[in-house]
């Protein structure tokens, strides 16, 4: 149950009543006492008039049994009275029977009326509804009444006097309540309740959101203080739930918004995906994982500030290009991904809309745009992978985008590449390959095949380590297959490692016999490897452990190898080579800038890639580039040797350029190291037999 609820007014209301009625008593309560007290005091006034008249004798005390004239001097109904005299007897009696009698017969006779200490005059005894007074009448020089007066009034007319003054008296006290009740009521609703109402409006506004609003003071009393704390407390309210939007605008901005090009961010396009994907309407969508071109070689040419104006620019053309089609966001470095739906429900029309949406990305993307002083033109390589409701998982399809982009890389780049089936068998094959690759390592799957290197014809002067993976399983798997592979998990260390020590061990066993005592092992080099802190600090503990001697050890380092840090190789390169170990490069003339860095390295041999070697009958710039590369090594006073010699035509060309040294399936293939041995016994024999020295070193 309910308890009633009083408003301010009504509240305010019954308290000027509780007041006013509290006063109302009080002020009849007095009144009533006041006009009682006044009207007896008319009373023995009159009384002691009366007195007076008798005492003086100018009444009769006959007249006490005559109530018209008794009730017209006193103004009250007479009742009755009687005299006594000095006897003690009734002399005068207004009732003839009283006449004669003492005072103790007389009804309602009170002895103490004979004690009154009164002198002169009448003494009142009020009763509830009668008045007695007693007068003792004495001579002029006695101390004992001569007389005792008692007279009886009805007090009928008193009570009557005193009800109508209490009327009066109530009307006019309960009038002067409801005015100023009133009177009050309707002050406070004009000073307090109007205001607390107005005040109570406002805060109900601004409860319901409305923080500009201010409550309008007019006074400055209380209430005024407290509207105006209210503004106050509404201003800094405003103010901080501001601020509060502001920061989470902030946050949002930062936690879904890329900063660099104010395109969505990863967690941004993410979540919306995943919400396209729950929502499966019937129709395809598409995926498309944009990676831009050579992006990192700008960055390294031109810095990374321009790299960042780039992006921006992309972003805006990704943006403009697609208007609202589609959802694009900046997922990380120079990856943007792009979220189309409604494509159809048939593949075919979806595929058709993606490329003819990349087709006019793509022309977008490749218009130049000026960064800094230069002009740039991009393009980027894209990825699709077409999605049908909830049907494939998110992660596999980014999965799926990012291998459709590796594959457009891959596939000559700036081109789109949608995901088929045969991407993810080559990613399970990957995957699978990867994982025996680490098995292999530990299990020590590897051998090293060896391929003889010849100076001319018949003289055996080394041979080259090569690394070959005979799979227990698949069988032998290629070295093109798994190299990168190692290259790119970093397994290429610990496998290096094992190449170098078996390396080792074998000029270690050749060390022992004089034929092949001075016969050299070249052993491949990887980034990974030569990029290794402790590289140097490596290949020499392997050195001195297996007790090779470091002049029949030749390091092969590829171009690409020297692409980055081309400084810290040098330096290693020196510091094993002040140890006796040799280098060679690799694959010399397919790289980009060798002739720049050619002087400095501190090397022994040009190897001429077999690419140049295949065609140098038939090609005239492949015979060009050989010859020349010849020359080089002849003028820097480095050996130089050919790769891929497999026909003698070849040889002979060569041998006329001036190349001495060759290695290729025309004098050996590579071979285990049993097979290697019994063809270098033959070229050993050939040199004895034609008079060839068989130590002669690299």
């Amino acid at each position: 149950m309910h308890r009633p609820r009083f408003g301010l007014i009504a509240r305010i209301a019954w308290l000027v009543l509780a007041i006013e009625a509290l006063a109302f008593g009080a002020l009849t309560a007095v009144y009533l006492d006041r006009s009682r007290t006044l009207m007896e005091r008319r009373i023995e006034t009159q009384l002691q008039r009366v007195g007076r008249m008798l005492q003086e004798e100018n009444l009769p005390l006959n007249a006490v049994s005559t109530p018209a004239l008794m009730s017209d001097l006193i103004g009250l109904g007479y009742q009755g009275g009687f005299v006594l005299g000095g006897s003690g007897r009734v002399i005068v009696a207004s009732d003839p029977l009283l006449l004669g009698k003492k005072a103790d017969e007389v009804p309602g006779f009170d002895p103490s009326w004979l004690n009154a200490s009164v002198r002169s005059g009448f003494e009142a005894f009020f009763a509830p509804e009668r008045l007695t007074a007693v007068l003792h009448v004495r001579g002029p020089e006695s101390s004992a009444p001569l007389y005792t007066v008692v007279l009886t009034f009805d007090t009928a007319e008193l009570r009557a006097a005193t009800r109508e003054v209490i009327a009066w008296g109530a009307a006019l006290s309960l009038a002067f309540l409801l005015f100023t009740s009133f009177a009050i009521v309707f002050v406070a609703h004009r000073l307090i309740t109007r205001r607390v109402q107005h005040t109570l409006r406002a805060l109900k506004q601004i409860e319901d959101g409305a923080l500009e609003m201010r409550i309008s003071i007019t006074a400055t009393d209380e209430l005024g203080d407290l509207q105006q704390g209210i503004n106050s407390m509404t201003e800094k309210l405003a103010a901080t739930i501001a601020e509060q939007k502001q920061a989470q605008a902030r946050i949002r901005q930062l936690a879904f918004y890329d900063q660099l090009t104010g395109l969505p961010n990863r967690v941004a396009i993410l979540e919306y995906l995943r919400e396209v994907l729950s929502n499966d309407g019937g129709s395809h969508g598409a995926l498309l994982l944009f990676d831009l071109d050579d992006f990192k070689t700008l960055n390294e040419t031109l810095g990374h500030e321009a790299g960042d104006e780039l992006l921006r620019e992309v972003a805006e053309r990704l943006r403009d290009g697609l208007g609202g089609e589609a959802q694009v966001a900046r997922v990380g470095g120079d990856e943007f991904l792009v979220v189309l739906t409604g494509l159809g429900e048939d593949e075919a029309e979806a595929r058709g809309r993606v490329e003819a949406l990349f087709e006019r990305l793509r022309t977008l993307l490749v218009q130049p745009c000026r960064i800094g002083h230069a002009q740039l033109r991009t393009t980027a390589s894209c990825g699709v992978a077409l999605f049908h409701g909830a049907r494939v998982g998110l992660d596999e399809l980014l999965k799926r985008a990012e291998l459709a982009m590796y594959h457009a890389k891959a596939s000559g780049r700036n081109r789109l590449c949608f995901f088929d089936e045969e991407m993810a068998r080559a990613v399970r094959h990957r995957a699978e390959l990867e994982r025996d690759l680490e098995q292999a390592i530990e299990a020590g799957q590897f051998v090293l095949y060896y391929q003889l290197q010849v100076r001319g014809p018949h003289q055996a002067v080394g041979a080259e380590a090569l690394i070959r993976w005979p799979h227990p399983e698949r069988g032998m798997i290629s070295p093109a297959e798994f190299i990168p592979l190692a290259e790119e998990t970093g397994l290429i260390v610990p496998l290096g490692r094992w190449v170098l020590e078996t390396a080792c061990r074998q000029l270690v066993s050749w060390a022992s016999t004089p034929e092949t005592a001075q016969l050299t092992l070249s052993v491949n080099v990887s980034a990974r490897q030569i990029y290794q802190p402790d590289f140097v600090d490596q290949v020499l503990e392997v050195v001195e452990k297996s007790g090779a001697d470091p002049r029949r050890l030749k390091l092969e380092l590829t171009e690409s190898t020297l692409a980055s840090d081309i400084a810290g190789v040098i330096e290693k390169m020196r510091l094993l080579k002040q140890k006796g170990i040799g280098f060679a490069l690799d694959d010399f003339g397919t790289g980009y800038s060798s002739l720049t860095y050619l002087k400095r390295l501190p090397l022994d041999e040009l190897k001429i890639d077999q690419s140049f070697v295949r065609d140098v009958l038939t090609d005239s710039n492949d015979a060009a580039i050989a010859r020349t590369i010849v020359a080089l090594a002849h003028s820097l006073g480095l050996e130089v040797i050919a790769e891929g010699v497999e026909t003698p035509e070849q040889w002979k060309f060569l041998a006329e350029l001036g190349c001495p040294a060759y290695q290729g399936y025309y004098f050996a293939r590579p071979v285990p190291i049993e097979r290697f041995e019994e063809t270098l016994r033959g070229f050993l024999l050939v040199q004895r037999e034609i008079g060839l020295p068989t130590d002669s070193g690299r």
